[in-house]
């Protein structure tokens, strides 16, 4: 046997069989062990900490209480961390000096700076106006001292975990960006409050709120979920890349590509929502796949509605965490009414006879039972899933009956859709759909520094990933239509998937973000991978294009770290990667 035929062990292989080449052997098992360890750690490190106040301090109108400290000393700066209120409180001195701290909602579950400027010989006399919800207190001297400081009953949550004063106040120990809104609304989903963020379904934010739960009201609490959720994308991709290709390089690639993405990265370690519609899309692709690929009228039914049920469960999942999931929805329609039509053409195509005759019944026959299969698990069980994932509002509205819950969800579907189709507002970080392939604009998530210092989290794509994997995917797209690639469900699968999570975002006329393409990224890093591995089979001299494709991704991703990971940089370094790396300025937010 030659060599060039030794290349394309997987050009007899019937895409439309299972084979023992898609399994997971040893050596799959271990490239997927250590690339999700390895990214594993990268996610988890310097995620956010547990050592945050849990204590609140609350207060109304006219309540007042006395602060003690040990010696006479000028209050230069306050560090205030608020809770969900608007509230004020006033701190007096004996003189009848005072200086009054205002609570404001993009200040809360966070360390921030107020200057004070007020001498105090021994108390002060501090007295609420509205509703107040605190945290915690510090002052700090003019030297930047921390000063204790003891509270009368009344005030005792205001002081009472000093030991949770940070060096500096950064993402490290408090909400950033979205935060405010998805963080603070999974509390008050956990405390039956009147939810602040509304404008998405709730199951994203239930997520976030079990991590709260389990490790508590800190930012490693309300960022774990997502980045676990991160971690699992990896071995899904590494998966879905391995039943395509039935090759263990090119589903390490694919998953790796993946790994160090440096929007997968950012996206999931923040506590927004992004990162659970598209979990659950990947996997209503990935059964999806497993579905249509095989036979439509030989294959046992049972063995085909179990991957239906599984996609229209992910389905469901995905609609309740973010409308993205529509979209993708609408694909998989696509894909099933397509796989339908292509076995009735089959069919059709039959001389007539008897032959014919039995398929045509055996179509039908299969097709009314898979139709109310669909039924039940694409519109039946995504419906169910959505209706309870509002029960935190039924709750919190006190309705007691089907119909008092029905209108509830339905009001909310109603501004929920207002809101969306009527936003007017702009952003100095917005950008067009057109943009997205060449990351154009970075979204800006965080930034501090100072004394030569920066700390930066931008959300952007890995250059090496996007750029060649944007073109990849419209050269596969040139190739099926050309048809210059074999049958394959595989095809249809990653260039649906593209379009579907991709195309709906040219209508939308509202302001939109580069992370709007970010269900889009693993569909055309997969569509270009399988291209590669197509050509890799007509030219062996390719076979290293892959590793090198993967290790200029890891090297930006290793190279842009400090910009998407919040971690204190040298400013020279900054300037370092602005000035030489592309798209280099766009990862500290200088747009």
């Amino acid at each position: 046997m030659s060599k060039k035929n030794t290349l394309r062990p997987a050009e007899s292989l019937n895409p439309f069989e299972t084979h023992a080449s898609e399994k997971l052997v040893r050596a799959d098992r271990i490239c997927l062990l250590v690339l999700t360890l390895l990214y594993g750690l990268i996610a988890l490190l310097n995620l956010g900490t547990l050592n945050f106040p849990e204590s609140v301090y609350y207060g109304d109108t006219g309540d007042t209480f006395t602060l003690t400290f040990d010696a006479p000393v000028t209050l230069a700066e306050a560090w205030c961390n608020g809770n969900i209120a608007t509230g004020s409180l006033t701190f007096t001195n004996e003189e009848g000096e005072s200086w009054t701290y205002t609570q404001d909602q993009g200040d809360m579950f966070k360390w921030h700076k107020e200057t004070v400027d007020l001498p105090v010989s021994d108390t002060l006399t501090v007295e609420a106006e509205g509703e107040v919800a605190v945290n915690e207190i510090a002052f700090f001297d003019e030297a930047g001292n921390l000063l204790p400081v003891t509270a009368s009953a009344e005030g005792a949550a205001l002081v009472d975990e000093q030991s949770t004063v940070p060096d500096q106040p950064g993402y490290y120990n408090g909400m950033i960006f979205d935060e405010i809104y998805h963080a603070r609304t999974a509390y008050e989903h956990i405390h039956n409050m009147s939810v602040y963020e509304w404008t998405h379904p709730p199951l994203g934010k239930l997520i976030i709120a079990l991590g709260i739960l389990i490790f508590g009201m800190n930012p490693f609490g309300w960022r774990i979920m997502g980045t676990l959720f991160g971690i699992a994308m990896v071995p899904i991709l590494y998966v879905f890349a391995k039943r395509m290709l039935r090759r263990t390089d090119y589903a390490l690639l694919a998953a790796g590509l993946w790994a160090f993405d440096c929007m997968h990265f950012t996206q999931t370690r923040i506590a927004t929502i992004d990162v659970y519609g598209v979990f659950f899309i990947l996997l209503m692709f990935l059964f999806m796949y497993e579905y249509i690929r095989r036979p439509y009228l030989t294959t046992p039914l049972k063995e085909k509605f179990r991957y239906l049920a599984l996609s229209g469960l992910s389905f469901g999942l995905g609609v309740a965490s973010k409308w993205i999931g529509c979209y993708a929805g609408a694909g998989l329609a696509v894909l099933f009414f397509g796989h339908v039509l292509a076995a009735l053409y089959q069919t059709l195509r039959l001389e007539p006879g008897e032959k014919k005759q039995a398929q045509l019944k055996r179509f039908w026959n299969v097709t009314w039972k898979t139709v109310l299969w669909c039924c039940l698990f694409f519109l039946a069980l995504p419906g169910g899933i959505y209706f309870a994932s509002y029960i935190p509002y039924y709750r919190y509205e006190g309705d007691t009956s089907l119909k008092e819950a029905w209108d509830t969800l339905l009001y909310y579907q109603k501004i929920m859709y207002n809101y969306h189709s009527k936003l007017t507002a702009t952003h100095m970080c917005q950008s067009a759909w057109y943009q997205w392939p060449f990351t154009a604009k970075s979204v800006w998530f965080f930034v501090s520094g100072g004394n030569g210092w920066i700390s930066n989290i931008s959300s952007t794509g890995n250059p090496a990933v996007w750029w060649v994997s944007s073109v990849g995917a419209v050269c596969l797209l040139l190739e099926w239509v050309m048809g210059r690639l074999k049958k394959d469900p595989a095809l249809p699968v990653l260039l649906v998937g593209v379009l579907a999570n991709y195309l709906p975002w040219v209508l939308v006329s509202r302001c939109v973000f580069l992370y709007h393409f970010f269900a889009t990224v693993p569909f055309i890093l997969l569509a270009t991978v399988y291209l590669l591995c197509h050509l890799e089979r007509q030219n062996s001299r390719l076979r290293m294009v892959k590793w090198v494709w993967l290790g200029l991704a890891v090297v930006y991703f290793l190279l842009m770290y400090p910009a998407i990971s919040g971690l204190p940089t040298p400013m020279w370094y900054a300037s370092f990667l602005e000035n030489v790396l592309p798209t280099g300025y766009l990862y500290y937010g200088w747009v």
